[in-house]
């Protein structure tokens, strides 16, 4: 209600603004690999951390459990990734990254970096260190 408030000025605008330019450039680019941004997603999160579980999976990609497991599905079918039950509990799921998968995910790490250096033209790296530092706190303050 400040008679000098503009939107365009309005940080969580901007955050929403960009996540959503670069989730279409990375969708575009994406399109060249027959790969959707979940796909892209999950076999991100599986090349930071192999095997997760499927509970870690929604978590981190921020999907709810009912998506991810048929995204998970779709992506079995094509040979990038296995499902296999926890040793210890039948309940839980792990998520392996196939070699299929890795190769991929290799490719489009060239793609994702090239729209990464685009996204940073101009920003140097104390600044993009300053700006993840707050995002991790701002979500810090929204998940308490």
């Amino acid at each position: 209600d400040h008679p000098d408030f503009q939107l365009d000025d309005y940080p969580l605008y901007n955050l929403n603004r960009t996540s959503a330019t670069y989730i279409e450039a990375m969708t575009n680019s994406l399109k060249q690999y027959k790969m959707d941004q979940p796909s892209w997603r999950v076999l991100m999160l599986l090349g930071d951390k192999n095997p997760s579980t499927v509970g870690d999976l929604s978590r981190r990609s921020v999907t709810k459990f009912s998506t991810i497991t048929r995204i998970l599905m779709r992506m079995e079918n094509e040979d990038l990734i296995i499902r296999k039950p926890f040793p210890d509990d039948n309940r839980v799921i792990e998520v392996f990254i196939t070699e299929k998968g890795k190769n991929i995910l290799y490719e489009l790490k060239t793609t994702a970096n090239e729209i990464y250096k685009q996204a940073f033209d101009g920003i140097n790296e104390a600044d993009a260190i300053k700006f993840t530092t707050i995002l991790m706190k701002m979500r810090e303050n929204l998940t308490d």
